[in-house]
C-alpha cells in the first residue's frame, strides 16, 4: 500500500531533524521477497519505505519487532506517529485522515501476520507516487525581461509588476479570475482596462503611475471589484479629482490617495463606513467635508496640506442668501430625508435607482438632513473646525489648522442661527 503525505523525520537520539519540515513524500508497506530457506520456503519480510525529494531511492525500515510506538491521537485530524526501533526515528505523518486510516489499519494487520490485500506490494522495486506540480499561486517581475512571454499562470493569486516602465495593462491580466492582490506600481499607466472591474481583487496597487492624465475611471464601475476590493493606493498619479465611482466601495478599508493634486474630498466619502485608514497627505485640500466625522476611521493622514483659515466674510454673504430665498422641499426629498432619518431598509425594487444614490451619497446638513442641490448657497466653505470624535489617529501639520465644509438646508435649519452667531462673532 502507498499513500501520498507530508512527513517530518525525528532522531530521538540527537533529538535533530532529519527533515527540517514536513516535505511532500511517499509511504509505502508491504512483504520484500527473500531467499527460500532450508524447507524451500521464501521468507518474507514486511518493510515500510519512505520516499522523500532528498532521499528519492527510499529509506526503508523494518517493520516486524521493530515498531517502538503508533500515535494514533489526532487520526481524525490526519496526523499521526510512527516510532522505530532501529534507526531511532519517528515519522511525524500528515494525510488524508481516511488514507491514514487505511494505512495504520494495513500496518496493523502486517503487525499480527495477517495477509491482506494492501500488504501483496512488493516492496522491493515499488517506487513513490508521481506527485502534480504545485499550481503557482503568486509572481513578481521586477525586470521586463521577468515578463512571461507565454502568458501569465491562471492559477495566480497575486501578481507583483513593479518599475518596468509598463505603459498599458494587458487583457490577460484581467482575465487571471484567481487573483485577489495585484499590484503595478512604479510604471507609466495612463489608463485601466474596464475588464479589471470584473476580476474580485481585495488589494489593488497603482501608485506612481499617471491615470490623473485621462482620469477614465470605468473601470472602478465593476460590480465584483466594488463588493470585494478592501485596500486601493492610487498615490502618486496627478489625480487632481476624486475619483467619484470610488464612494460606492462600501467595503474599503485603506485608501491611499497620498501625493496628488486634491483640492476636495466629496460629501459622499460618508457611503464608506469601513474605512479604517485614509491617507490623503501632500495634496492641495483647502478643508475637509464635515462628512469626515462621519466615519470611524483609525488613521487619517492629511499631513502637507495647506488648509486655509475661516472665510467669513464670504460664509456670511451665501447664509444671508440663503435665508433670503426659500423654494418649497419637493415630495421625493422629503420621503428621502424620511427614509435617511428612520434608518427605513431599501432597494431597487422598492425604490428608484436615483433616490437610492441620493440617499446613500447626497451631502447631509449639520442638522442631519439630507440636501440635494449643491449650489453656492448651501454650502458653505471652511466655516467650522472638525472635532474628530471618530478618528483614533491624525496626522497633519501643526502649521495650518484643519476646516470643514459644511452644508446647510435651509434657513429653518436649526444650525443656521448658530451660523449666523458665529459669523458676527468672528467679524467684531
Amino acid at each position: 500500500m502507498k499513500i501520498l503525505c507530508e512527513v517530518q523525520v525525528l532522531n530521538r537520539t540527537t533529538q535533530a531533524n532529519r527533515t527540517p519540515r514536513a516535505v511532500k513524500s511517499t509511504l509505502a508497506i508491504g512483504y520484500k521477497q527473500s531467499a527460500r530457506d532450508s524447507n524451500g520456503n521464501t521468507k518474507k519480510e514486511l518493510e515500510m519505505v519512505l520516499f522523500t525529494p532528498q532521499v528519492k531511492a527510499g529509506t526503508r525500515y523494518k517493520v516486524r519487532d521493530n515498531i517502538h510506538c503508533v500515535h494514533t491521537k489526532f487520526v481524525l485530524d490526519g496526523k499521526a506517529t510512527i516510532g522505530f526501533k532501529q534507526p531511532a526515528e519517528n515519522l511525524l505523518i500528515k494525510c488524508d485522515p481516511i488514507q491514514l486510516k487505511g494505512f495504520l489499519q494495513t500496518l496493523k494487520l502486517g503487525m499480527e501476520g495477517k495477509d491482506a490485500i494492501n500488504l501483496r506490494l512488493n516492496i522491493a522495486n515499488t517506487t513513490a507516487i508521481p506527485q502534480k506540480a504545485q499550481p503557482q499561486l503568486r509572481m513578481t517581475i521586477n525586470k521586463r525581461s521577468e515578463y512571461p512571454v507565454k502568458g501569465f499562470p491562471r492559477t495566480l493569486k497575486s501578481l507583483t509588476i513593479n518599475n518596468i516602465q509598463l505603459m498599458k495593462l494587458s487583457f490577460e491580466i484581467c482575465t487571471l479570475r484567481n487573483l485577489t492582490t495585484l499590484d503595478v506600481s512604479g510604471n507609466k499607466l495612463v489608463k485601466i482596462p474596464t475588464e479589471l472591474g470584473r476580476l474580485p481583487l481585495t488589494s489593488l496597487h497603482l501608485s506612481g503611475n499617471a491615470l490623473g492624465e485621462l482620469n477614465d475611471w470605468c473601470w472602478l464601475r465593476g460590480s465584483k471589484l466594488s463588493q470585494s476590493l478592501c485596500e486601493l493606493d492610487l498615490s502618486a498619479n496627478g489625480l487632481s479629482y476624486f475619483p467619484p465611482p470610488l464612494v460606492r466601495f462600501e467595503s474599503l478599508v485603506t485608501l491611499n490617495l497620498n501625493h496628488n493634486k486634491l483640492r476636495h474630498l466629496p460629501f459622499a466619502i460618508r457611503r464608506l463606513q469601513k474605512l479604517r485608514s485614509l491617507h490623503v497627505s501632500s495634496n492641495k485640500l483647502e478643508s475637509l467635508p464635515a462628512a469626515i466625522e462621519d466615519l470611524h476611521i483609525d488613521l487619517l493622514d492629511v499631513w502637507g496640506n495647506c488648509f486655509k483659515g475661516f472665510n467669513v466674510e464670504a460664509a456670511q454673504t451665501q447664509v444671508q442668501r440663503t435665508a433670503a430665498t426659500h423654494t418649497p422641499t419637493p415630495l421625493w426629498l422629503q420621503a428621502a430625508r424620511v427614509v435617511s432619518a428612520h434608518k427605513l431598509p431599501y432597494s431597487t425594487s422598492t425604490l428608484p435607482a436615483i433616490l437610492i444614490e441620493l440617499i446613500s451619497e447626497a451631502p447631509k446638513c449639520l442638522c442631519g438632513k439630507l440636501c440635494y442641490a449643491l449650489e453656492s448657497r448651501d454650502l458653505l466653505k471652511r466655516v467650522t473646525q472638525p472635532k474628530f470624535t471618530n478618528i483614533k489617529n491624525l496626522t497633519y501639520s501643526r502649521e495650518h489648522q484643519i476646516y470643514s465644509d459644511v452644508i446647510i438646508c435651509g434657513p429653518n435649519c436649526c444650525a443656521y442661527p448658530q451660523l449666523k452667531a458665529l459669523f458676527n462673532i468672528l467679524i467684531s
